[in-house]
This record gives structure tokens, C-alpha cells and sequence, in this order.
């Protein structure tokens, strides 16, 4: 095997899980995720930082272009049955389908940084870089979220 190969392997999901959480559409991810990978692989530097963290800003990059094309960019879908099947695929283990369907009631913001800091292992400082935000931004919108996310998983699911 040679690096791409396990690169592929080793980060396609997390940025698979990345981009369906900031778009909501499963197939518009896969499409952005792998356009992506061919443009981080090419265009990386691994003097500058992680290959994982840099591919998710490739990928963040590219949803922002696609949304700037297609200005008419529509909110996802309120049947939560495709959202459902392909977080199934994605995660792949049943005790995480109720944390899940949580994340994805928060808003985008706190969907975005709860993704990129509890799935995808990304530092404080990381998250900040792509969400073109402080430091404390982050820390602020991560507690806020977390708060929301027990929120809603005390209301709306018994564990």
C-alpha cells in the first residue's frame, strides 16, 4: 500500500462525518470529501501542520465555494431518514445514534465545533482556524453546545 492509501482510510470518514454535518447531504459530502482529498493531497505541505487538519480545511473551503455557486442553497431536508441512514453508515455502532441525532439538532455553529473537537480529535486552536474564529470563541461555543447537547438528550432520550 502507499500513503494516499492510508491516508484515504485513516481520514475518510472523519471528513465524510465533517462535511455531512455542515451540509446536511449525504452525497453532496462524499462529493466535496473527495474533491478534496485530491486537492489537500496535491497542494499539502507537511512542514505546515497535520494532513487531517489540513484536509478539513480544504474541505471547509470547498462547502463554502459550493454554497458562494449555488446561492440558492437549501437548508437540508426535515425527513431525518436519509440523515439517519447515512450517519448509521458512518458511524457504524447503535450506542452512538442518539448522541447523534442530538448533535444534529443544534445549530450549525455548535454542530460544527462539537464534530470537528469530540470526532475528528482536532485541538482548540485547530477548530479556531477553520472556523475563522478566537481561541475563546471556540472554548465559548463548544460549552454552550455541550450544554444545549445535555439539554436536549435529557429531554428528548432516557439513558
Amino acid at each position: 500500500m502507499d500513503i494516499t492509501d492510508d491516508l484515504y482510510k485513516e481520514h475518510y470518514h472523519g471528513a465524510l462525518l465533517y462535511m455531512y454535518s455542515l451540509c446536511g447531504n449525504y452525497h453532496l459530502s462524499e462529493d466535496i470529501v473527495s474533491d478534496s482529498f485530491y486537492k489537500a493531497l496535491t497542494s499539502y505541505n507537511d512542514t505546515e501542520e497535520r494532513f487531517k487538519f489540513w484536509l478539513f480545511r480544504v474541505c471547509k473551503n470547498a462547502f463554502v465555494d459550493y454554497i458562494r455557486k449555488n446561492k440558492r442553497y437549501a437548508e437540508p431536508d426535515e425527513n431525518l431518514s436519509d440523515k439517519t441512514d447515512a450517519a448509521d453508515a458512518v458511524l457504524l455502532m447503535e450506542k452512538y445514534r442518539a448522541l447523534y441525532h442530538a448533535i444534529e439538532m443544534l445549530g450549525d455553529e455548535y454542530r460544527e465545533a462539537v464534530t470537528l473537537f469530540y470526532f475528528n480529535d482536532m485541538s482548540i486552536n485547530e477548530i479556531a482556524v477553520i472556523m475563522q474564529k478566537s481561541d475563546t470563541a471556540v472554548k465559548v461555543t463548544l460549552y454552550r453546545a455541550r450544554k444545549k447537547l445535555k439539554k436536549l438528550l435529557e429531554v428528548n432520550y432516557e439513558f
